[in-house]
């Protein structure tokens, strides 16, 4: 082991000397190294393992500094880039490895959330970049053969492009609280660009200014063109959709983020108009500057250094690569698709982030906006007590917000939207309720009813402007537990979708909505202090099954709530089952699953929903002697499940001590320990042949899914879809069929032309138009192609296994 060890040992060091790396970094490194190659084999690049390793060594460690008594910084002053550059590993690598080395090096779940975080930070920084890019290519012009390196102290291109970028990054960290979410990040990143344009205007820099772009000043090449005229030129209505809200930045937050570089002589030049930051004289200064301000915040606070995106711009390589850097589209959840709104076209467009945070942002504005209290119907079947009970605690509500929001100076504005939209909702939800519930006018004033709508009107705000501050911040912040804040989620999604014609939610939010309330019945609903712990408490044992709770009128609180909680674990049931070839068994794995919800209820407390699930499924496999899938088998297809998170596997709770510590080991020690001793009786006697006669061996009631709904492909035509099941296929006289991956795509260019209205195909409603020969064939054809794929299924599977 040591003659392994040996040559690693010399490269590392060899390593940590160019890096200039301390010895107790270094050292701490190294042992983790060794460690985590105790268990694993790590595969490619060695040099990019030694970076993960070091990089979290650095993140552990302090430095002090000649700042004051407790002054210190994050890390040990080695920079990402240089790491990076040092193991010659793109950002894009780095992202996917250092997510595998804290799986492999067991690093602390506090830990993981801080890379979470920094993650999503840097993620919407990568968003903001690739529309950064596209503007700056729209309004610069690099001229023919420049030179990238130029040595003068003229502004090239490449150097404009440089310290445009740093001088976003610098604003947007001056004040980090001001751009917490996407809309205002990318209103200050073209803040940035209107005002390195207005320089290069002044300046009269013609070889950097694109002739072709629409925004410029008319008279720009003429002498009459003056610096008054360039200061007062204003683009940003050529890229911001709000553009209001843009120009108020412009005017408020910029100008005073500016104001501050100049009396710190951040950057210099003329500080009532902002010009000269790139003339001959100012440029090379400013930009050493404003590079020297942003190294000092990445070190004070041990983020990434986002400077490193500009290597995006001159490597090609790295550049198709920042499509996956970039937020993506969030997934949708498994529970209530077919309440989603339809898509605004008719094939959904490729996910732009910014436009997305945009449309939600615009979407509720304009529905919401002009509403500043209770509708005339609201008042009058609430009455002016229930009113005024209403007003006091959503006044209460704001000020705990603006007391805990950090985007200060933007607390009023997201909680007033909010609150229009609180106004909005609560008159379709009066009207809908009302007729089958009218108790509902009474609770309208209960202070519960008003801070859970109230909390959810703040959350989808907070999400259409694509905030950093995840849920369940929203519950911490008004101090609501999760067990009430999720009865009024689906009362929302119907409301916010049908309560009027024009709807208020777009498809992203209602997405997002479903997701947050998965997120409630998965782990939040369980946690040891939920009031749901004292509702089952009081509850005949054992709780109700699926058929018991499925009683919609009979139902009270906690069989609603069991009914959401077993169909969701129906839905993920049937999904891992599918991922891992066990479709045949998922009813005789929902019925163990369904046994531990309603008998072995104590196995949920602060655990997780698809702990046991997984759980479930591996207990199955081994009671009935199945040769696989292995554990490893499980969650590798967990990880495939839209809510997949590996914390989930890593760290399940074992017990808790006298002192109130939690002790946390991964899901095997679990399923060993703690799952087997409390499920194996059943198990063993529910699917062995000789079991206990005294147990119940009939398989639970299980969910079934609502039948698909047809569905409204695009808002001004009528176009729907609707899901078929393979007998309705079979049966359908005048079909087209169309096979993903088999058929020609002339097919598919004929479907579309029928469907666009340019075919000449003619319904006919005549009953003998349709010849009983051509059905026939049809119907041959069709199940010719069904048989090949379905051999050709088999086929794969077979090689699979081999």
């Amino acid at each position: 082991m040591d003659d392994y060890f040996e040559p690693m040992r010399q490269k590392f060091e060899s390593l940590c000397r160019d890096l200039n790396m301390d010895i107790k970094t270094e050292s701490e490194a190294f042992k983790m190294l060794k460690e985590v190659l105790k268990h694993y084999s790590l595969e490619g690049e060695i040099l990019h393992w030694f970076c993960c390793a070091l990089f979290v060594a650095c993140r552990q460690s302090t430095t002090p500094t000649v700042g004051g008594q407790n002054a210190v910084v994050m890390g040990n002053c080695v920079p990402l880039n240089n790491l990076l550059r040092c193991c010659q590993m793109s950002i894009y690598e780095f992202k996917k490895k250092i997510k595998l080395w804290c799986d492999m090096a067991n690093m602390p779940h506090t830990f993981a959330q801080q890379m979470e975080e920094l993650e999503r930070k840097f993620s919407i920084t990568f968003t903001i970049y690739k529309k950064y890019r596209d503007i700056f290519d729209q309004v610069f012009l690099c001229p023919p053969n420049e030179k990238n390196h130029s040595k003068n102290s003229k502004c090239s291109y490449i150097k404009l492009d440089d310290i445009c970028w740093r001088l976003f990054l610098c604003a947007k960290n001056q004040k980090p609280t001001t751009t917490l979410d996407l809309v205002t990040s990318y209103n200050l990143m073209m803040c940035c660009i209107d005002l390195i344009y207005a320089n290069v205007l002044a300046e009269k820099r013609t070889d950097l200014i694109n002739p072709k772009f629409e925004g410029l000043p008319s008279n720009w090449n003429s002498p009459d063109f003056d610096e008054t005229q360039a200061r007062n030129h204003c683009i940003l209505a050529y890229f911001c959709e709000m553009t209001d809200e843009a120009k108020d930045m412009k005017a408020t937050v910029f100008r005073n983020i500016m104001d501050s570089f100049f009396q710190t002589n951040t950057v210099v030049g003329n500080k009532e108009t902002l010009l000269g930051l790139i003339s001959n004289k100012n440029f090379e200064r400013n930009f050493k500057s404003l590079n020297i301000s942003y190294e000092q915040y990445v070190l004070s606070v041990g983020e990434f250094d986002e400077r490193i995106l500009g290597a995006y711009q001159h490597d090609a390589s790295e550049h198709n690569n920042l499509n996956e850097q970039a937020l993506r589209q969030p997934v949708t959840p498994l529970t209530r698709k077919q309440d989603l709104p339809a898509q605004p076209v008719m094939f959904e467009q490729k996910f732009e982030p910014v436009a997305n945070a945009t449309n939600n942002v615009k979407k509720l504005s304009a529905t919401v906006s002009h509403i500043t209290e209770p509708t005339d119907f609201v008042k009058r079947q609430a009455g002016e007590a229930a009113i005024a009970k209403m007003l006091q605690t959503i006044g209460e509500m704001e000020e705990q917000f603006v007391d805990k929001f950090p985007m200060r100076s933007e607390a009023r504005n997201r909680f007033r939207m909010a609150k229009s939209l609180y106004f909005y909702l609560i008159d379709p939800i009066l009207r809908d309720e009302i007729t089958t519930k009218p108790q509902i006018v009474h609770k309208i004033s209960l202070d519960i009813c008003i801070r859970t709508l109230m909390a959810c009107c703040t959350e989808l705000v907070l999400e259409a402007y694509t905030t950093e501050l995840k849920f369940p911040w929203i519950l911490d912040c008004f101090s609501i537990n999760a067990f009430q804040f999720s009865k009024i989620i689906e009362i929302v999604v119907r409301n916010g979708i049908h309560g009027t014609p024009e709807g208020c939610l777009t498809r992203s939010l209602v997405k997002h909505l479903n997701s947050i309330e998965e997120t409630c019945l998965e782990r939040l609903v369980w946690k040891r202090n939920s009031p749901f712990w004292e509702m089952i408490d009081h509850a005949p044992k054992p709780l109700p099954g699926w058929s018991e709770v499925n009683a919609d009128k009979a139902a009270d609180q906690l069989q609603i709530f069991l009914r959401k909680i077993l169909l969701l674990g129906w839905l993920r049931i049937g999904k891992l089952c599918s991922e891992l070839s066990l479709g045949e068994k998922q009813s005789e794995i929902w019925t163990i699953f369904d046994h531990s919800i309603t008998h072995k209820t104590d196995l949920m407390k602060d655990r997780h929903l698809d702990q046991i699930i997984m759980c479930a499924i591996y207990i199955y496999i081994r009671v009935t002697n199945m040769e696989g899938p292995k554990f490893s088998d499980i969650m590798k297809a967990y990880r495939n499940q839209p809510q997949a998170v590996n914390s989930v596997y890593r760290e399940v709770l074992i017990k808790v001590n006298e002192n109130g510590e939690y002790e946390h080991k991964d899901i095997i020690h679990f399923y060993n320990f703690t799952y087997v001793p409390e499920m194996k009786n059943f198990c063993t006697n529910y699917l062995a042949k000789n079991g206990d006669k005294n147990v119940n061996l009939l398989m639970s009631p299980h969910p079934t899914e609502r039948p698909m709904v047809p569905r409204k492909l695009i808002h001004n035509q009528s176009l729907y879809v609707k899901q078929m099941s393979k007998n309705e296929m079979q049966q359908s006289p005048d079909q087209l069929v169309y096979v993903i991956s088999s058929s020609p795509s002339k097919k598919l260019d004929y479907m579309n032309k029928i469907v666009l209205g340019s075919g000449k195909r003619v319904l006919d409603f005549d009953d003998n138009a349709v010849s009983p020969i051509d059905t026939k064939r049809r119907r041959m054809e069709q199940q010719a192609i069904l048989d090949e794929r379905k051999a050709e299924r088999k086929k794969t599977a077979r090689q699979q296994d081999e």
